[in-house]
């Protein structure tokens, strides 16, 4: 695409040198943070094609530009995002389903009832189902509220906190369970769990705006510890962002993330050679006599 802007221009418009300040990005309907006067000043080679027109070079940016590596707007340390654009879609519940899923965790949508476990007997593979008092319920969206949590001051604290570590590595890297240095201390569950949907709307927020691929946050305890409480103790946010570990046989079967993820199937590691149907679910394990 940009060798054909380069020879396609019939006529050459001329940007002002004078612009070096560039307005604040503004969020996009699709929710993309976007700022096109930063996009015509940063590609010359687009904008002398497509002038300044807001829509236009949005649609290059969505079309060719984010492929090609071009920033929609300035460096994220030295740009001031507007904290009252939160975008609240149906469907918003399957953003966090596909971060969960592409930071390397699976789940269920429907809570599972019954243990599966295996045992050697007589040189065979015997396959046990005992069921469960309290169903376990894996989906990272069971409980999730979508709300608008741009005013509070944890969301922009933990937010910054993010926007700060990307700038550092590099748009696009990687995150693997990182700490971040904000801690918390909740002393009842109705506090855990303001915690957590702080958390949960933060991630889609993160990755409908584009700052991040996808991503998986949650709290862990300050010290390192497993506690079996999920209050009472110091808490920190652990980070998993712009990771691939989903698989092609989770990503079967997880139809309700295909249009949330911008990976596609053959981007993910292909498992179906190592599946044995006969070893039941993720919640089984092996038992040896």
């Amino acid at each position: 695409m940009k060798k054909t802007l380069l020879t396609t221009m019939a006529a050459t418009i001329i940007l002002s040198s004078s612009l070096t300040a560039f307005a604040a990005p503004e969020t996009m309907p699709d929710g993309t943070i976007f700022d096109a006067e930063y996009y015509a000043q940063s590609n010359p080679d687009v904008a002398a094609v497509l002038g300044t027109d807001k829509n236009a070079l949005y649609q290059h940016y969505l079309n060719y530009g984010k492929a090609e590596g071009r920033l929609a707007y300035a460096e994220i340390q030295n740009t001031v995002i507007p904290t009252d654009s939160v975008l609240i879609e149906a469907g918003d519940e399957n953003y966090l389903r596909m971060g969960y899923l592409m930071s390397g965790f699976d789940y269920s949508l429907t809570p599972v009832t019954e243990n599966e476990y295996y045992t050697f007997e007589n040189g065979t593979v015997v396959a046990h189902r005992e069921p469960l008092k309290t169903p376990r319920i894996s989906d990272p969206a069971a409980d999730f509220v979508r709300s608008d949590w741009s005013k509070d001051s944890r969301y922009q604290a933990i937010k910054n906190a993010i926007i700060q570590m990307i700038s550092e590595k590099g748009a696009g890297a990687e995150i693997d369970g990182e700490t971040l240095n904000f801690t918390q201390y909740p002393r009842s569950k109705e506090e855990r769990n303001t915690l957590d949907q702080l958390l949960k709307n933060l991630s889609v927020d993160l990755m409908k705006s584009g700052i991040l691929e996808s991503c998986y946050l949650s709290w862990s305890s300050a010290d390192g510890y497993l506690y079996f409480e999920k209050w009472g103790y110091e808490m920190a946010v652990d980070i998993f962002a712009n990771e691939v570990q989903a698989t092609t046989s989770q990503y079967d079967k997880h139809p309700e993330i295909w249009n949330y993820t911008k990976r596609s199937r053959n981007e993910l590691y292909d498992d179906s050679a190592e599946i044995d149907e006969g070893f039941g679910n993720d919640w089984g394990f092996w038992l040896q006599n």
